[in-house]
């Protein structure tokens, strides 16, 4: 929430530019497709994935290494 607080002209500028250039038709496709990708299954895998790694490593137990890596294998 303070992200928000502290940088709200930049989220509402963020916005009002792509809410502006969704009435472009060639940015209105990117836009679309762009979202679809980001929604996409192998791509939300990957940043689940690339996210536990980060977390893993940052930790001094070995069971969640050994959780991540049958998770790696399951997926």
């Amino acid at each position: 929430m303070d992200l928000l607080k502290d940088n709200w002209q930049v989220v509402l500028g963020t916005v009002v530019a792509l809410g502006g250039a969704a009435y472009i038709p060639f940015v209105r496709g990117l836009l679309v497709k762009g979202a679809k990708v980001c929604l996409s299954e192998a791509f939300l895998k990957e940043m689940f994935l690339s996210l536990a790694d980060k977390y893993v490593k940052s930790t001094k137990t070995k069971l969640d290494d050994a959780w991540l890596g049958q998770l790696k294998k399951k997926l």
